[in-house]
This record gives C-alpha cells, sequence and structure tokens, in this order.
C-alpha cells in the first residue's frame, strides 16, 4: 500500500499547528492517519519540532513518500540526512528528536509576530499621518493669521487714506472760507470805494452847480452894484461903455446881413446858370 508522509492541522482558526502523519496516498488530507510520528507548530519563534526519529527512518525506508514541507523539516532535524546515508532506526542514538525554545521560553507566534508588527507599523503611520494632520492645521491656522493680519492692515491704511483725504478736504474748505470772506471784503471795499466816489463827484457837481448858482446872482448883482457908484460918480464913464458894447453887437448884425446878401445872390447865381444850360440844350435839340 502506497503511503505518504505529511502535515496534518490541528488547532483553531489563526491558531494552527501540525501532526506529522504517515497515511495512506490515496485518503485525503484530513483523513485518517496511519500513525502519527511528530508534531510542527510554526507559531513559535523559532518553530517547534518534535520528531520521531526512528519511526521517520523505519517509513522512509519503506517507501513512504514525504512532502516538501516534511522534507524541510527532516532536513532540519538530521534525519533526511541519516535515511541518505543508509542509517536505521538501530544505529540512531537520539530516537526523538526536539527542536525549538525550551518550554519556558517559547515566545509568540510568527502570526502574532506579525500582527504586533503590522499594528506597530500602522500606530507609525497614524502618528505620521496625525503629526502632517497637525503641520497643515499649524500652516492653516498662520496662513489664516498672516491673511487676517493683512485685511486688518490694508483696511487700517483704507481708513487713513480716507481720513487724510477728508483732513486735506476740510482744510480746503476752510482756505476757501477764509478767503470767501476776503473777497467779499474786497467787493464791498471797492463797491464803497465807488460809492464814494459817486457821491465825491455828486457832491462836486452839486458845489460846482451851488458855485454857478452863487456866480449869476452875484454876476446880476454886480452890475446893479457898478452901476449905482458909477450913477453916483459920473454919467459919462457908464455911456462911453455902453457904446464900446454896443458896437461888437452893430458889428455882428451887420456881418450877418452882409451873409444873406452874398448867399442871395450867390443862389441867383445858380438860377441863371441852370437856366442857361436848359437853353444851350434846347438848342441842341
Amino acid at each position: 500500500m502506497p503511503t505518504t508522509i505529511r502535515l496534518q492541522r490541528t488547532g483553531r482558526k489563526a491558531q494552527a499547528s501540525f501532526r506529522i502523519v504517515v497515511s495512506d496516498s490515496a485518503e485525503s488530507r484530513d483523513g485518517p492517519a496511519i500513525e502519527t510520528i511528530g508534531t510542527y507548530n510554526p507559531r513559535t519563534r523559532p518553530s517547534l519540532i518534535r520528531l520521531d526519529a526512528a519511526a521517520a527512518l523505519n517509513w522512509l525506508h519503506e517507501g513512504a513518500a514525504p512532502s516538501d514541507t516534511v522534507v524541510s523539516i527532516f532536513r532540519k532535524t538530521g534525519v533526511w540526512e541519516k535515511f541518505k546515508s543508509g542509517a536505521t532506526a538501530e544505529s540512531l542514538e537520539e530516537t526523538v528528536i526536539e527542536l525549538g525554545p525550551p518550554e519556558g521560553q517559547r515566545s509568540t507566534s510568527r502570526r502574532a509576530e506579525i500582527a504586533a508588527e503590522a499594528q506597530k507599523q500602522a500606530a507609525k503611520r497614524r502618528m505620521e499621518e496625525k503629526a502632517v494632520a497637525e503641520a497643515a492645521a499649524k500652516k492653516a491656522a498662520a496662513d489664516a493669521a498672516a491673511a487676517k493680519k493683512a485685511e486688518e492692515e490694508a483696511a487700517k491704511a483704507a481708513a487713513e487714506a480716507e481720513a487724510a483725504e477728508a483732513e486735506a478736504a476740510s482744510e480746503v474748505g476752510a482756505e476757501a472760507a477764509e478767503e470767501e470772506p476776503a473777497a467779499d471784503e474786497a467787493d464791498e471795499a471797492a463797491v464803497e470805494a465807488e460809492a464814494e466816489e459817486t457821491v465825491d463827484e455828486a457832491a462836486e457837481a452839486e458845489e460846482a452847480a451851488t458855485e454857478a448858482e452863487s456866480e449869476e446872482p452875484a454876476a446880476e448883482a454886480a452890475p446893479e452894484e457898478v452901476e449905482e457908484p458909477a450913477v453916483e460918480a459920473a454919467d459919462e464913464p457908464a455911456a462911453e461903455a455902453e457904446d464900446e458894447a454896443a458896437e461888437p453887437a452893430a458889428e455882428a448884425e451887420a456881418a450877418e446881413e452882409e451873409t444873406e446878401e452874398t448867399e442871395e445872390a450867390a443862389d441867383e447865381a445858380t438860377e441863371e446858370t441852370e437856366k442857361a444850360v436848359e437853353a444851350e440844350e434846347k438848342k441842341k435839340d
């Protein structure tokens, strides 16, 4: 009957351990075993192997075919080299071989170590991600603070600019307000000066008129005053004065008469000339 040496799984899920069994090659993996020659626990570090070397050599010499994993276990225990060298079970000094840490010094399984390492790496990644997130949060907070500060500075600058503009506008208004009274005062002064000039001219005109009016009665009164002393003094000088004053008037009248006569003579001459021209034209016709 062909036989095989292989591992048969035992234990709970995630807590696997194996038996090294000899079984019929036609049976399934979990089928009945002919003999159990050892155990194998890969969960410890290093792996724990307990093997009946004498039984293993007997089955190998009888033709049982080991699986690859079983061959690896036989190599670790030295059974495979003894089988190749032709040693028998009787020549073995130690029939049962046990490899691995002692009972009190066995560490956790590889799976547990792998899980622990995975947890450690996951925790490390979480710490790194947390650090990155904190750095990003700090950077965002710093950027937000810088942006807020920039906005505040811009608002402050705008307020200062508005205040400066308002102050400049108020100064301009104040200057304009100061200039307006000065201009009004200048206009009023000009108007007053013109009014004074007008008043002065009117006063001068009135004075002149008054003087003229006062001179006329004086002139009229003067002859009377003069005549009275003249009459009292002597009648002859007054008569001579009257004659002298009358002579220019007579001469003027005579000149006017001569002028009128001359104009009349000129008119008559013109009429005669026109008549002569008309007569000549009639002759020509």
